[in-house]
């Protein structure tokens, strides 16, 4: 039976003295400060320097393994950012001595004569232990960097933080690393709350990560999964060792939006955030057997829809192609029904490339003619809904299919303004594949969108004679048949040149690097009609990729 927890007021240099082990649990959220948290930090250190005065920076909570071993509940971050800072004012530090009382606050020194290693004061988890030990805590580590961070969110954290400590002290006269360094050693005051046993330990977590800095959604679903799971303490490390790893591949953001698709499909009209998930999901699953089987064949179908490679053997390139086209979607309520087709796993890959060609379609449909959250919402969960039923869900009147009305509105809405960036962009770098010689571009590409015919017309310019009507510009400007594609330099170059300027540019290298550029080249004008002219000849190009009625 646990005693309840123990706190007592010490510094730093008591925490972390010789012997004592403090280790990330594996159920734990992984390194998250940002560089503005670090400076706050830094800052309030170097006033403590400067006025001679004390720095508190709250509790520090554990769980007792043995003696000398201590899982960490609560205080990663500090004390993760604090030892980076230690080993930055130790690699800066030209006393030997200085350098190794700093030394003794990350690592015993190791012993030759008995072969004994260095023990570590701080260990974080399995996905960055290895890379925070070599870059930060090995003697020099700080100032070489010899080892790159893995991609991942908490290692690219790290490094940017750690570029920035070193930085920043590095800019420091000696005499005030040193003052710093006294600070972190003797005048950093924590209180260490010590908590008797395991079950302790997942509910001070609890507690504790709902106050300070707000955990993320996936961090609050986690620990109640891992709750309800009733788990021994080797499947709670088995199963919190897997979750990191899910955060390491999707990101922070990319689970939180994963659980988030997940709360729909199992529930649409549930309220956002781990609440909502707790009431569609938690409350009608086996915790246990949604962490082993549920929960890792999601992941898997959030990776391929966020941009990892799927094995859909030769129909690969044109699921692929579909699914660049979706990400570039101003909503992301096709991820659902996406998600639960490539977790269905029934289908053949010919199917798998008509279910995502077919919801490619949809989705513009969505964002062009339907504009209405809830209809959509209620639309894309009867596509979920079908899944497992192929014969409904992709036959001609099934959930994917478009009305005639919807048919012709589509026409309509292609040859009308675009005044939204992300409708803009996303209708332009469509049309760039549609074309002859044109490719799927995903939305991390370098392609712009370029105005040809300028939005801010200058005052005597060519285009002014070309373009005398106000009403006609704001017409057409924003209409596709006055889109570019360009790489975001030549973009700034054209700007607001006249056209035979602008037309120099596009072709500077002798052809067009984007398909919708590429007809631009031979043209002696631009003018109202120019654009009415390809405006139509444009939106006709985009329906037949679609299989839609044409305008003309």
């Amino acid at each position: 039976m646990s005693k309840g927890p123990k706190a007592t007021e010490q510094t730093l240099s008591g925490l972390l003295e010789p012997g004592i082990k403090l280790t990330m649990p594996p159920y734990q959220r992984s390194y998250s400060w940002d560089r503005q948290e670090v400076r706050a930090l830094l800052n309030d250190l170097l006033d403590c320097s400067r006025n001679r005065s004390i720095h508190f920076i709250g509790a520090i909570v554990l769980v007792q393994q043995d003696e000398s071993r201590y899982l960490i509940v609560d205080g990663q971050q500090r004390l993760t950012t604090l030892t980076m800072m230690l080993c930055a004012l130790r690699d800066l530090e030209e006393d030997p001595e200085r350098a190794a009382s700093l030394q003794n606050l990350i690592a015993s020194v190791p012993d030759r004569s008995t072969k004994t290693s260095a023990s570590w004061r701080l260990s974080l988890n399995h996905i960055d232990g290895a890379y925070f030990r070599a870059a930060f805590q090995a003697e020099g580590g700080m100032l070489d960097r010899l080892i790159d961070p893995n991609g991942s969110e908490s290692q690219q954290r790290m490094a940017d933080n750690a570029e920035f400590i070193v930085s920043s002290l590095q800019d420091l006269p000696i005499t005030k690393r040193r003052d710093l360094a006294e600070v972190i050693l003797k005048r950093l005051i924590l209180v260490r709350v010590v908590v008797g046993d395991w079950d302790d330990g997942y509910r001070v977590f609890r507690v504790l990560n709902t106050r300070g800095k707000a955990p993320n959604s996936h961090d609050i679903i986690k620990t109640e999964l891992l709750e309800r799971s009733n788990l021994n303490k080797a499947d709670a490390d088995h199963f919190s060792r897997v979750w990191s790893e899910h955060e390491a591949r999707l990101g922070g953001a990319g689970l939180d939006d994963l659980l988030s698709q997940i709360r729909t499909l199992y529930n649409r009209n549930a309220p956002t955030g781990p609440t909502g998930f707790r009431k569609a999901v938690l409350n009608k699953i086996n915790a246990r057997k949604f962490l082993a089987e549920e929960l890792p064949a999601y992941v898997n179908a959030y990776a391929v829809i966020a941009g990892e490679n799927g094995n859909f053997g030769p129909h690969g390139e044109a699921v692929h192609q579909s699914l660049n086209h979706l990400r570039m979607i101003d909503h992301q309520l096709w991820r659902a029904p996406a998600l639960r087709f490539l977790v269905d796993q029934s289908y053949t890959n010919e199917q798998t490339e008509t279910f995502f060609r077919l919801l490619e379609r949809f989705a513009f449909a969505m964002m062009l003619v339907v504009t209405e959250r809830k209809q959509r919402l209620k639309r894309y969960g009867r596509i979920a809904d079908a899944v497992d039923r192929p014969t409904t869900l992709l036959s001609a009147r099934g959930p994917l299919s478009l009305s005639r009305d919807e048919n012709s509105r589509m026409a309509n809405r292609l040859l009308g303004r675009f005044g939204s960036f992300s409708q803009r962009r996303a209708i332009a770098l469509r049309l760039n594949a549609a074309l002859e010689g044109g490719r799927a571009l995903g939305p991390g590409g370098g392609a712009t969108v370029e105005h040809i015919l300028p939005r801010i017309l200058p005052e005597g310019s060519s285009w002014s004679q070309t373009w005398p009507s106000a009403t006609v510009h704001r017409e057409l400007c924003e209409t596709i048949g006055n889109f570019a594609l360009l790489s975001q330099a030549t973009n700034q170059q054209a700007d607001n040149a006249p056209f035979t300027e602008k037309q120099k540019l596009y072709f500077q290298n002798g052809q067009s690097e984007y398909a919708l550029t590429a007809d631009l080249r031979n043209r002696a004008s631009w003018t109202p009609d120019d654009v009415r002219t390809r405006t139509r000849h444009l939106a006709d190009v985009l329906l037949g990729a679609w299989d839609l009625d044409k305008v003309t």
